[in-house]
């Protein structure tokens, strides 16, 4: 479990290219909700589930003070090597212990997903307390009830002078609202060796309203977005959810 961002870490942004490609406007998106949503001026970020940094490197750039937090040391070293601008601190989102530090919280990368409810509410008591009054927090997670096509998916990334081939597939489970999150990362050298790795990590499915339900419980307001639009539109794959304190 979590091979994606231990062993495979050097890989990560390899393998999210895409993903990465398009940070600049997901960033575009977070300043706007900075603006509308929070209620104070947003100066001191703190993003949860940091990773290698993709989208926190970009927040440092535009002017934030930000702090980053990383289960996984092995992508916070990769994070590390991008910038000198961001703080990168190794931890458990679940035990942070900030009070009123910051303006906002970010927690992207449907990282929200890998909490059953109990830990969830553990871990929105947590922001709660590192927020200044009217900070803050944003969070994306996807809707897997409504995708059709589950894949599998392969497709192929470079990665130096390796090259990935990458297979994704998923395994819903509306009984329990979890899915089976599954890859095959098969990583191939110029000298013609071969290693794969096999991703199967178990995680959560929320919908927008027990979002909304449980967030109610610890903070003042609560919005949910689907993709860029500031609207909540059906049958959307991808959703913001925003908490104001």
């Amino acid at each position: 479990m979590y091979e994606l961002y231990t062993v495979l870490a050097k890989y990560y942004d390899s393998i999210y290219r895409r993903r990465a490609q398009e940070i600049s406007r997901e960033v575009d998106f977070l300043e706007e909700i900075f603006r509308k949503d929070a209620k104070r001026e947003v100066r001191d970020v703190l993003d949860l589930a940091c990773g290698t940094g993709i989208p926190t490197v970009e927040l440092a750039n535009r002017g934030y003070n930000v702090t980053g937090i990383d289960l996984h040391e092995e992508m916070l070293e990769v994070a590390r090597r991008k910038t000198d601008k961001v703080k990168f601190i190794q931890g458990n989102a679940l035990e942070i212990n900030f009070r009123e530090e910051f303006d906002a919280v970010t927690m992207l990368f449907s990282s929200i997903t890998y909490f059953n409810e109990e830990e969830l509410m553990v871990l929105f008591r947590k922001v709660h307390e590192a927020l200044r009054p009217g900070g803050v927090f944003v969070a994306d997670f996807p809707q897997w009830f409504v995708v059709r096509n589950l894949g599998p998916f392969v497709w192929d990334e470079v990665h130096g002078k390796e090259r990935l081939i990458i297979t994704d597939w998923r395994e819903v489970l509306p009984g329990v609202q979890k899915v089976r999150f599954k890859r095959l990362v098969q990583i191939l050298r110029p000298n013609g060796e071969v290693r794969a790795f096999f991703v199967n990590d178990g995680l959560n499915i929320y919908t927008p309203r027990e979002i909304r339900l449980l967030g109610g419980e610890v903070f003042g307001e609560v919005k949910v977005y689907s993709d860029y639009e500031r609207k909540l539109r059906e049958n959307a794959k991808r959703f913001w959810a925003v908490m104001v304190k």
